[in-house]
């Protein structure tokens, strides 16, 4: 059957019709995290940037984002006035997961904290290109582990997770931050292997923690007994 038809009218003028083929569709590629970020760095708002503002340019109220949210901070290495910005919601919001809270949120006096806008580009710069790196890694797989957030004692976990990384002592930040992003990215990409890596690197910076607070611990021992000699 040929794709076209002529058809001729009474006053010999040709009508031609044509039927459309089906066109191959290509794959669209789905927006991923880093490219929410990328636009949000370059229309941040003019003055202060809010947290608020954060969670919305990352369009929902998911377990993952606001995780995600919240721990950028631990893994670009900012002024201590940046990341204490975060410690205490970040807190608050784990703290209401341990406690079996289902669509906990941050009251509206936290979401309303605000850093320049200066400190937010420069935060977001350092910390896009990580976020790029973990992306290219991240697929759906695992399924079992990628709906790990519907398990109760997660929230916990998560709230144990936090307190490492907001401990003052040296060196024991980096890695649970990292986890956390790790776990948050890992939520929204419904990556189950990348929540395994992340739960592993949990597990690893617990056991660093305990080290580093034990070997403190028994310096500061010795040191008062050599003080009292």
């Amino acid at each position: 059957m040929n794709a076209r038809r002529h058809l001729d009218d009474a006053g010999g003028e040709t009508l031609e019709s044509v039927i459309a083929l089906p066109v191959p569709c290509e794959a669209v590629e789905e927006e991923r995290t880093s490219d929410v970020l990328a636009r949000f760095r370059a229309n941040l708002p003019a003055g202060r940037v809010t947290l608020g503002d954060l969670i919305q340019a990352l369009g929902d109220r998911s377990l993952g984002t606001i995780l995600l949210a919240l721990s950028l901070p631990t893994i670009a290495p900012v002024p201590l006035g940046v990341s204490c910005l975060f410690d205490l919601p970040i807190l608050l919001y784990t703290a209401q997961l341990a406690f079996g809270r289902r669509g906990a949120g941050l009251p509206d006096w936290l979401m309303r904290r605000s850093i320049g806008s200066r400190m937010a580009a420069r935060t977001l710069d350092t910390a896009m290109p990580r976020l790029v790196w973990i992306e290219r890694m991240l697929k759906p797989r695992v399924h079992r582990l990628a709906r790990i957030d519907e398990e109760r004692w997660f929230g916990l976990l998560l709230f144990i997770l936090t307190l490492t990384c907001i401990v003052p002592l040296p060196l024991t930040g980096w890695l649970p931050g990292f986890a956390l992003v790790l776990i948050s990215l890992g939520l929204i990409e419904r990556d189950g292997g990348a929540i395994g890596v992340g739960l592993g690197l949990t597990a690893a910076a617990l056991v660093f923690l305990t080290l580093v607070a034990s070997s403190l611990s028994y310096a500061g021992h010795q040191l008062l007994a050599a003080t009292l000699l």
